[in-house]
């Protein structure tokens, strides 16, 4: 899928108690710091290519909980995390010169530290070396096999068991977003290519998001210009062309001498990729008459009566009253992935009121009367579990470290 729009990092226009109790730990409702999202772009490097992670962060402002002194670790880890911990990586800094030090140009575990919510990998892994693990022929790293020889750590924590889809090779990368309140760790899969043959898959591009006002659809941008109903049910539109599923490569064709009893790469079920957009909000709840919810998604099958594209496009926004949150602007934000580990979002910003037009709402426009400020960075830049079913590339949970991460840890 193509590229996606610049990474965001939104603040709130509301505080903490803004929202009622019953909505607090549901998990659509932005009202803390969380990672939402990460992504890779491209999101499938070539050998030699660089590729750019972008944490997409939730941060209410400082005086509704929010740290203004945030920063950001990244890292990555050639090899399967333990199965102790999956945000440890099997080996050390030490360990992988040892493993690829006849491979040029591998980068350091460590990608840096910083303010900004970016980091850069340059793949050093040809394609045919990948493939060749991804059917267990260790001995193309004479040291990876040395290593599953001796049964040493690396072995018997499982790091040589490499679970390869048609989206290729999995290396981990882990963010850990360091806040006053403690750190959130997030980790989520990137595939590196296994055949040059095969076209590499392309992050989706979003357009907008719209809401249905008096029988019209209109977009929501970042100031909050169009107003909404308090204590409705306001349908919800996400654009998105359905060139976005991308035609799934062959299975057969993605290693170049497959093996047939190969469990890793199964047949496609679906001629297209699957898409899942995960919907939040600053306050309320998404859903209604059975359609729409916390996620909606597209399963690549355009015959199939049950899963059809312009379906998964919608949702309803069910707003809160006006006593359950007082502020008059809330954001929405949308996550999308696809099924081979592409990720891109899309947010805006709608008026809370009386009355559908926000000139009218009867409050101040501007967010900062609202007691809340909002806040957007450029290039800050995550999908459900990135490792099933060939589902790659996502941040999407609602437990530990507050991080939504693929491993489903809460905020």
């Amino acid at each position: 899928m193509r590229s996606t729009t610049a990474t965001v990092m939104a603040g709130a226009a509301l505080a903490l108690f803004a929202c009622s109790k019953s909505g607090f730990n549901t998990p659509t409702l932005l009202n803390k710091v969380r990672v939402l999202a990460i992504q890779a772009e491209p999101p499938q490097p070539a050998l030699g290519a660089s590729t750019t992670f972008r944490a997409l962060v939730y941060q209410p402002p400082a005086a509704d909980g929010g740290d203004a002194g945030v920063t950001y670790s990244w890292s990555w880890c050639p090899l399967p995390m333990s199965p102790n911990d999956p945000s440890q990586c099997p080996i050390d800094q030490d360990a992988a010169n040892q493993l690829f030090a006849g491979i040029p140009g591998v980068p350091t575990l460590d990608l840096g530290s910083g303010e900004t919510a970016t980091a850069t990998f340059t793949n050093p892994f040809p394609a045919a070396m990948l493939a060749s693990l991804c059917e267990s022929k260790l001995d193309v790293i004479p040291a990876l096999a040395a290593a599953a020889a001796s049964r040493g750590g690396v072995a018997a924590n499982g790091g040589l068991s490499f679970k390869c889809t048609i989206a290729g090779f999995p290396i981990t990368v882990k963010l850990v977003v360091h806040t006053e309140a403690g750190d959130l760790p997030a980790v989520v899969d990137v595939y590196l290519p296994i055949n040059d043959n095969i076209a590499a898959n392309l992050n989706p591009v979003v357009g907008g998001i719209s809401v249905t006002v008096d029988n019209a659809d209109h977009q929501l941008d970042q100031a909050g210009t169009q107003g909404v109903l308090n204590n409705t049910g306001v349908p919800i539109i996400l654009d998105m062309s359905e060139s976005a599923s991308e035609v799934l490569p062959d299975p057969n064709q993605v290693l170049p001498s497959p093996d047939p009893n190969s469990p890793y790469l199964p047949p496609n079920d679906k001629p297209y990729e699957r898409l899942s957009m995960s919907w939040y909000a600053e306050c309320g709840g998404f859903g209604g008459d059975g359609e729409g919810g916390r996620r909606t998604g597209y399963l690549g099958d355009p015959t199939d009566p049950n899963s059809q594209f312009a379906t998964a496009l919608k949702n309803t926004w069910n707003t809160p009253k006006f006593e359950d949150y007082p502020a008059y602007r809330a954001r929405i934000i949308v996550v999308v992935r696809d099924s081979r580990g592409g990720v891109a979002w899309v947010s805006g910003v709608a008026h809370l009121g009386d009355t559908n037009s926000a000139s009218d709402a009867g409050a101040p426009d501007s967010p900062e009367a609202d007691g809340g400020e909002m806040a957007l960075g450029l290039d800050a830049g995550v999908p459900d579990s990135p490792t099933a079913g060939g589902d790659a590339g996502a941040l999407d949970s609602d437990q530990a470290g507050s991080a939504d991460a693929p491993s489903e840890t809460t905020p």
